[in-house]
């Protein structure tokens, strides 16, 4: 048990759960948290930091505090801790994630414990009529001169397909992606059939293979967010990518979508051009924070 000012910085136990939720109660809920620490302060729980380990060798941990001051004052030695014990069981990196308290609310403070950024997600909104028009232009230009080279059908996903895309999600668009997948999988068993929404959820097949997917969220009656959109490499050159976006487009039409928002991370290249060349604006920018160990 380590002093701290007026703090004591113990591991957590099985009977201090409930403090972990309720400091943090996404990251929580997303991870199994293997190792946990606790700054107590008069008998109560006044900070705390979660550990949890994935693959590749890197290792996520939250932390957060009651209050600003609290956080300040408990923050460098419930991270040392944290740091000290992804060390010990052989990380190679450890992370604050994008959308982790610690990124949100203590980003001084992670950097000054020797976190840099590793990923940037920014969040755009434009009208989907603009988006929708850029894309028919260039399909317009392009004509007939350039077809696609393989016979792919678009439709709608079905639980058949949930797995496949889940699996193209991580390989093709790689990053913070753990979240959005658990969301797709969560909104496809919970909405019903006739819900407006199962028809902007698409998947590209071609001979009985999952080659792109596009997975969105009605956020209200008129802004679609889009969670997810890839095709397979191989495909990358083909109308096909072009093709799945008109479809989703025309299906947000029918639905009355007037607004398309999404995210770009530093890692997705080609989405990040696209925003470039149209002069969509970011309106929001998360951080993914890593430290090398």
């Amino acid at each position: 048990m380590t002093s701290t000012d007026a703090f004591e910085i113990v591991e957590a136990g099985i009977l201090d759960r409930p403090a972990l939720a309720r400091l943090s109660p996404s990251w929580f809920k997303r991870h199994r948290v293997a190792e946990a620490w606790c700054a107590v302060a008069d008998g109560e729980v006044v900070a705390a930091a979660m550990l949890s380990f994935g693959g590749e060798g890197v290792a996520t941990f939250e932390f957060n505090g009651c209050d600003p001051e609290t956080s300040a004052r408990t923050g460098p030695g419930l991270i040392e801790r944290v740091i000290d014990s992804s060390r010990s069981c052989g990380a190679k990196a450890l992370d604050a994630e994008v959308n982790s308290i610690a990124t949100a609310r203590h980003e001084s403070l992670l950097r000054s414990a020797g976190f840099e950024m590793y990923e940037s997600f920014d969040r755009y909104e434009v009208e989907r009529e603009t988006i929708q028009g850029i894309l028919a232009e260039t399909r317009r230009r392009i004509g007939d001169r350039i077809k696609s080279r393989f016979d792919v059908r678009i439709e709608r996903i079905e639980v058949v397909h949930l797995d496949a895309v889940a699996q193209a999600w991580g390989a093709w668009i790689g990053g913070s992606v753990n979240q959005r997948i658990f969301r797709m999988r969560e909104g496809f068993h919970r909405r019903r059939k006739d819900d407006p929404e199962a028809n902007l959820q698409l998947v590209a097949i071609h001979e009985n293979t999952v080659v792109g997917f596009c997975c969105t969220r009605i956020i209200d009656s008129t802004v679609l967010e889009i969670d997810g959109e890839a095709v397979h490499p191989r495909f990358r050159l083909d109308p096909l990518q072009g093709d799945l976006s008109w479809a989703m487009y025309e299906e947000a039409e029918r639905a009355g979508i007037d607004t398309i928002r999404f995210e770009a991370g530093s890692l997705q290249p080609n989405t990040m051009n696209m925003v470039r060349r149209n002069g969509i604006k970011s309106v929001e920018r998360k951080l993914r924070l890593r430290r090398s160990l």
